[in-house]
């Protein structure tokens, strides 16, 4: 499996703001999506829907392909909360980890094959 870390795509990446096209690129040839947010940060989901509205306006759809949302940081107390109000704000599968820690690392790894070996080979490339 060959994962591509796309760090840090700006709002206006389709517009090719920041690495924006040339991340998106990338992204383009993924067959599964993991969506890493900060869940200490205030309103998480805001974050999830950027990333979603980014890629969709790069390529059509693009953000429907099979994914998951890694909910990041959950070492920090603010993140307990918000983690229950990012789940019911989206439909994705959440998994909350703390990259500190390494809390939940083997959950994700486990999830992210599932979903990779689930998806069609050649799908990603339509």
């Amino acid at each position: 499996m060959t994962v591509a870390d796309i760090p840090g795509l700006i709002p206006g990446a389709h517009l090719n703001r920041g690495l924006g096209v040339s991340f998106l690129r990338h992204i383009e040839r993924c067959r599964v999506l993991l969506f890493v947010l900060d869940v200490s940060s205030a309103e998480p989901w805001e974050q999830f829907q950027q990333l979603c509205f980014e890629l969709d306006q790069y390529k059509p759809h693009l953000s429907q392909r099979p994914c998951a949302i890694v909910a990041n940081k959950m070492d920090l107390p603010e993140a307990r909360e918000n983690l229950e109000a990012l789940r019911s704000r989206v439909h994705q599968t959440v998994i909350p980890v703390s990259a500190l820690t390494g809390h939940n690392m083997g959950r994700l790894i486990l999830h992210l094959r599932e979903m990779y070996d689930s998806y069609p080979q050649n799908a990603a490339c339509s």
